[in-house]
């Protein structure tokens, strides 16, 4: 049996974009001739819990000496090869400090001695989406399902659905709403409230669940109390998150790691984009619209409080993005319809 230790992106948003490569990974390397074993930060831990094919799960605190006790650790485990998702110093130094022999990442960022099989990317595979890097770091190419994650979400207690207004029978679309995103302002929209407004005139039945992470309690209360709906911020684990954003009829967020998860859970999304490039860390799934500044110009990493990523934002419409989530929840609609019709 071959021991195969894959070091987890440090973000919710690119963990679940490294979902489909890892499931790609899973399946040219069955159990039980491989076992998978992933070295993550306590925080993501619960996520890849619900990912199946996984066989274990390391957990390695943001210290020093945490650094240094899993690399001795990690020693006695036997790994024949290390796989480096991140591209940082310290998430190729554990595999080398634990002599793993086969050490395969990209090797920026002082990392060439501590990788010893490279990967580069072509032009072309730097203008795909992050997901397709993750495979050719995985699998040795830049391919992999995108419809296929194997993340696996368990219900949610029902006193969170409740909370939420996920109820058997209830009436009208549940329209989540996710403001917040890690990197601060220069990712944030500033007129969700509008937009809800707007899509309420169109779909009256229409009700609001607001959702977000811890740090982004104020956005969320303050949206929630504009809009009379429940606020759910930093009251859920990442798996109860997950399983609530999957249950509501459209999401709309920014680019950001509630984007991803709602997207992997199957939920029609609408993600607004300012400066960032969706092209690259786009959502994925069968049901996503995005709606992005005109006459921008990309940049893959933006300041928190870069200005023209913050004018960006701004110059979006609440009709633009009201239009899209609209459009998707018709066509949920539609679905639904024609599956009942079928049974």
């Amino acid at each position: 049996m071959k021991e195969v230790l894959v070091v987890s992106p440090n973000w919710l948003g690119d963990v679940v974009m490294a979902l489909p490569a890892l499931r790609r990974l899973r399946r040219e390397r069955p159990a039980p001739e491989t076992r998978i074993t992933i070295l993550t930060r306590p925080a993501l831990a619960p996520l890849w819990r619900c990912v199946e094919g996984v066989d274990d799960i390391l957990e390695l605190p943001k210290t020093n000496a945490a650094t240094f006790g899993a690399g001795r650790a990690l020693r006695a485990r036997d790994f024949s090869e290390a796989l480096i998702l991140p591209n940082s110093f310290r998430s190729a130094l554990v595999p080398w400090l634990a002599r793993i022999p086969r050490r395969r990442g990209t090797a920026g960022h002082g990392r060439y001695l501590l990788v010893n099989d490279r990967v580069a990317f072509t032009a072309d595979e730097r203008a795909g989406h992050q997901a397709f890097e993750y495979a050719k770091i995985l699998c040795g190419t830049a391919q992999c399902d995108t419809g296929d994650s194997g993340f696996r979400p368990p219900a949610p207690p029902p006193e969170l659905a409740a909370a939420a207004g996920i109820a058997p029978g209830a009436r009208g679309p549940l329209v989540g709403i996710v403001p917040g995103a890690a990197r601060g302002p220069s990712k944030r929209w500033p007129h969700f409230a509008a937009a809800a407004g707007i899509l309420r005139d169109a779909v009256p039945e229409a009700r609001f669940a607001v959702f977000g992470g811890r740090g982004e309690e104020r956005t969320c209360a303050e949206l929630a109390s504009a809009l009379g709906a429940p606020d759910l911020c930093a009251k859920t684990t990442l798996p109860q998150f997950a399983s609530l954003l999957g249950a509501c009829d459209c999401v709309l967020c920014n680019d950001s790691g509630g984007m991803h998860l709602a997207a992997a859970a199957g939920t029609p999304v609408v993600a607004v984009f300012g400066v960032t490039d969706p092209a690259k860390t786009g959502p994925i799934g069968p049901h996503v619209a995005v709606v992005q500044a005109q006459g921008v110009r990309h940049a893959r990493a933006v300041a928190r409080d870069d200005p023209a990523a913050i004018r960006a934002l701004e110059s979006i419409s609440p009709e633009r993005v009201a239009s899209a989530a609209l459009a998707l929840i018709r066509a949920s609609d539609r679905r639904t319809s024609t599956e009942e019709g079928r049974k």
